[in-house]
């Protein structure tokens, strides 16, 4: 929405009132906190002491406050929603792809992507919807779904059979950022 004098002001939705990928009309929820939701300072010191003992007192919870604050760290602010790999692959009928190819395709598509920090399975980026679909259709190509999925007219028929407007590729590049050693998600 739009701030005006203390009031939040509704946003239009999509510029189609249907999915350019299975053709169904838009469900549309909110509202939406679309400002930053960390400070990376705070958490970046925060992690800082954590790593070097730099704090008088014991923390008993230590490791998953380290791996949280972590995963925090790594987070793309900008991206105020996430995708639920899980609940794509699921919809899909299909293996769910590991985090490390993932991310690499993105990265080699020249797009951010990144985990959230309470959702182990949640991906953020700053990729358009269609590039995610194209790396899940790219994906279902090397792993295919058993025929009984494919249902005619289903949405994931229709999904599944449009062409991938990107070149996906999932080598993982040499240069890419390894993320730090922490216990992620407790």
């Amino acid at each position: 929405g739009v701030l005006k004098k203390n009031t939040y002001m509704p946003c239009r939705g999509p510029s189609s009132a249907v999915c350019e990928e299975t053709g169904a009309p838009f469900k549309i929820a909110g509202p939406v906190w679309l400002g930053p939701l960390h400070n990376f300072d705070v958490v970046d010191e925060a992690v800082d002491r954590l790593e070097n003992k730099k704090s008088p007192h014991t923390v008993p919870t230590m490791k998953p406050l380290h791996g949280l604050l972590c995963c925090v760290s790594e987070e793309l602010s900008e991206a105020p929603l996430y995708y639920k790999l899980t609940d794509l692959c699921k919809f899909l009928h299909c293996n769910s792809p590991p985090f490390e190819i993932l991310r690499a395709a993105f990265i080699n598509s020249g797009y951010r992507i990144s985990s959230q920090h309470k959702e182990p399975q949640a991906i953020k980026t700053d990729a358009p919807n269609r590039f995610v679909w194209d790396v899940l259709r790219s994906w279902v190509k090397d792993n295919p779904v058993s025929k009984k999925h494919l249902k005619e007219g289903s949405a994931v028929q229709k999904i599944l059979s449009i062409e991938p407007k990107y070149n996906i590729d999932f080598s993982i590049p040499k240069d890419m950022h390894k993320r730090k050693k922490a216990q992620r998600y407790p």
